[in-house]
């Protein structure tokens, strides 16, 4: 039963740390001020590798709770779960999703320097937001507790947050060139 807790805190909270994560990154890949957009990004690393290590401690659990037919197979072929196919599968995809993610930034720094890499991260990137969706996804669909209000209303933060992060940024955010436009006038 310990596994089971551990599964479901793990899982609950590795979802708030990437929606913190995907909430800032959307807040300060918009932000002029290069003093904000440091911490900003300090805090969306720090979140996104928190929870990535609850993600793995989610999936470990899982994987060890004899109580649920999930083997560790379902990584490589997630349609194969004994326990709700369609859930488990978007689990695993929003996994690769944000594995790819993370180390493509974890690599960034030395790939910076190749054109070819930096003209598509933000491409790699968008590998994080597509695994976020779907671990919300999920959430709401595999979770024995996907149905209780205060799962419900975590769910619903997490995508009000990053709804309200893609707003502020479409508000405040003015491309460059928009801007150098508007002081040439």
């Amino acid at each position: 039963m310990t596994l089971w807790y551990v599964a479901r805190a793990a899982g609950v909270v590795a979802m708030i740390m990437f929606t913190l994560a995907a909430a800032l990154g959307i807040v300060s890949s918009g932000s002029r001020r290069p003093d904000r957009r440091f911490w900003f990004q300090y805090v969306h690393r720090s979140a996104a590798v928190t929870g990535l290590v609850l993600l793995v401690a989610h999936v470990i659990a899982v994987i060890a709770d004899s109580n649920v037919a999930i083997s560790t197979t379902v990584l490589v072929w997630p349609f194969g779960s004994g326990y709700r196919p369609f859930a488990v599968t978007l689990g695993v995809l929003a996994l690769y999703g944000l594995v790819l993610a993370t180390v493509a930034g974890a690599a960034r720094g030395r790939l910076a320097r190749f054109a070819t890499f930096s003209r598509y991260w933000r491409t790699i990137h968008i590998a994080a937001a597509v695994g976020w969706a779907l671990s919300v996804g999920h959430g709401l669909l595999a979770g024995t507790d996907r149905s209780t209000p205060w799962m419900l209303a975590i769910t619903l933060s997490c995508l009000l947050a990053v709804v309200g992060a893609g707003f502020y940024r479409a508000h405040t955010y003015a491309p460059p060139n928009l801007v150098r436009a508007g002081r040439a006038r």
